[in-house]
């Protein structure tokens, strides 16, 4: 998209044509283009700090994709170090149900919802030392970022009437995604998520994941909850 001549390279004239479409595009950029208080945002914006971050501070270099995609990687991390440390961690970590409070920041829940939610957290961890460190944070948005693949994934187990628990959550995540969960943050995954000791839906309109007929799924989570309630990932990451 940015690539307008094809050479496999971006310099900054094609990056600010798109930019420019872009904010065309946008409601926001339309709302506020061209007003006293704003001037004509329509003009590119070839001094900001992306731009010279991207192509230097003459804006002469070239952006391969590599370098953008390195770009993209380095601001999700940044933003989720930001909320991380919203959260004051003591000794580099923070609560399970700060945690948990992070993970519902977006979810758009009714009040309600998310109390009877955060509840569960707070009974299962009162007094707990253990707390979720910056990379438990990072891995597990970066899994979130893979949730439709898992999510696939999971149908399988539902085919073989397998049971959805943490251990085949983690095994999930670390297939599918390739991500090595850290248990305790699945335990406080499940706690959050795990209403009435439902069997795991793998979507909206699928069969239930669950065991066998008349058997009993003691750890069982929605991947649909983890869809809608953990749908931050929009908000977090650049994609």
């Amino acid at each position: 998209m940015f690539d307008l001549n094809g050479d496999g390279v971006v310099d900054i004239e094609e990056f600010n044509k798109v930019q420019i479409l872009f904010r065309n595009q946008s409601p926001i950029g339309m709302r506020y283009r061209d007003t006293p208080n704003t001037g004509s945002v329509a003009q590119p914006l070839s001094n900001s700090g992306v731009s010279k971050y991207l192509f230097g501070d003459a804006l002469d270099g070239k952006l391969t994709i590599e370098k953008f995609i390195h770009f993209q990687e380095e601001l999700q991390e940044e933003i989720l170090r930001l909320e991380f440390y919203r959260k004051q961690p003591e000794n580099g970590e923070i609560s399970p149900v700060d945690f948990a409070d992070l993970l519902l920041a977006y979810a758009g829940l009714p009040e309600k919802v998310q109390h009877r939610m955060m509840q569960r957290v707070k009974k299962k961890f009162k007094g707990s030392k253990q707390g979720i460190t910056l990379q438990d944070f990072i891995n597990f948005s970066r899994f979130l970022k893979n949730i439709t693949d898992v999510d696939t994934a999971l149908t399988f187990y539902h085919m073989a009437g397998a049971s959805v628990d943490p251990q085949t959550l983690h095994h999930v995540a670390a297939t599918v995604a390739h991500i090595d969960l850290d248990d305790h943050v699945i335990d406080v995954v499940f706690t959050l998520f795990d209403e009435n000791r439902e069997s795991l839906s793998v979507s909206p309109g699928r069969p239930p994941v669950g065991p066998p007929h008349g058997q009993t799924c003691h750890r069982s989570v929605r991947a649909d909850l983890l869809k809608r309630h953990l749908n931050f990932t929009s908000v977090r990451t650049v994609s």
